[in-house]
């Protein structure tokens, strides 16, 4: 059975999305995008990253709720949810029937990935999590579904993934990897519904934490170049949750120009401030490359240019982000965005 999305979800794609609160607390973006029913000839794209609060930076007036969405961040969704996906996704690069298994007659055998970690630091930061204010007990139930899934996912993992690195498939006839296939789809089912729920929780968060740390810079005439860099984080996640929200072949000229025009101006303001903070530059840079590579999906959309075989070869392959007016272009140039952002020091 293929690792498919809710249907709500159905255009949105697993992937490390793993986007971060970053120094202000404030967003860049949240999961990662890829539609996993289509893995095996759909865009493979790079892992997006949430990126944490640079050590030592001074933390908001709402110090709890920044800290309890960065746990659930940087201790859970960071640290499994893409690898998780990605073990699943090497899994089905080879087993042609995920109903049926695997039958020990495939060509290439490339087993699954291994999962760092037990999800019990995760357990721990959910847990610490319920001990900031504000209480939000639908949040905190989903995070605890999510442990229990991803302690159980990664169980699953292990109990098999020796035995596949170490070809022991070879001495059993393949005897335990087809028993222990229904155990490990079903954990994976199990995930990935809970990993959509907590990541849509924990990007609502982000969200709210995001505009809260705008309001509280606007106006400060000292903390405009701030004020900019948190708002240019917010239009470019809108692009990003337009990647997530529909699938290429239905997003339209309509749909994605105004927001590049919008960023655009935040971009340009950010270009003409002369306030500019350590590194602030190499974050700029960075926005430029967002925005192009965002305007050569708008132009392919608006010309109906479609991709060619060997562009789509490069999309199936995860090589997408070679290929200007791809999803995983866009991605790409996002999470490099984020990176620099770390490298910006901000402050007065």
């Amino acid at each position: 059975m293929p690792f498919k999305q809710r249907q709500k979800l159905s255009a949105k794609n697993l992937s490390a999305l793993i986007c971060v609160l970053l120094i202000l607390g404030a967003t860049l973006g949240c999961k990662k995008l890829a539609d996993l029913a289509n893995r095996k000839t759909g865009d493979s794209p790079t892992p997006t990253t949430r990126d944490t609060p640079v050590n030592g930076e001074v933390e908001s007036g709402d110090d709890a709720l920044t800290k309890k969405t960065n746990l659930y961040i940087s201790e859970c969704f960071n640290k499994y949810s893409n690898r998780v996906v990605e073990s699943y996704n090497r899994y089905a690069l080879w087993v042609k029937n995920m109903d049926q298994g695997p039958t020990g007659k495939e060509m290439n055998i490339y087993g699954l990935y291994d999962v760092n970690g037990d999800g019990a630091d995760c357990e721990k930061a959910v847990e610490s999590a319920k001990q900031l204010e504000p209480a939000m007990p639908e949040i905190e139930g989903v995070a605890d579904s999510y442990v229990v899934a991803l302690k159980a996912v990664i169980e699953q993992i292990r109990s098999v993934y020796k035995y596949y690195e170490q070809e022991d498939y070879k001495d059993d006839n393949f005897a335990k990897g087809k028993q222990a296939h229904a155990g490990l789809i079903k954990a994976f089912n199990e995930f990935r519904e809970v990993n959509d729920d907590f990541g849509d929780a924990v990007d609502n968060l982000e969200d709210q934490v995001a505009e809260q740390e705008l309001a509280k810079l606007v106006g400060v005439p000292v903390r405009k170049f701030d004020a900019m860099i948190v708002e240019s984080g917010i239009k470019a996640k809108k692009i990003k949750t337009l990647l997530q929200d529909k699938q290429f072949e239905q997003i339209t000229v309509e749909d994605i120009d105004p927001l590049i025009q919008d960023f655009e101006k935040t971009v340009e303001e950010l270009q003409k401030d002369d306030s500019k903070k350590t590194m602030a530059g190499s974050y700029i840079r960075t926005c430029e490359e967002f925005s192009k590579a965002s305007k050569e999906m708008m132009r392919r959309i608006r010309d109906k240019k479609p991709f060619t075989d060997s562009e789509k070869r490069f999309i199936a392959t995860g090589a997408g982000w070679m290929v200007d007016g791809s999803p995983a272009k866009i991605i790409k140039a996002y999470n490099e965005m984020i990176q620099a952002r770390r490298f910006s020091r901000f402050g007065v």
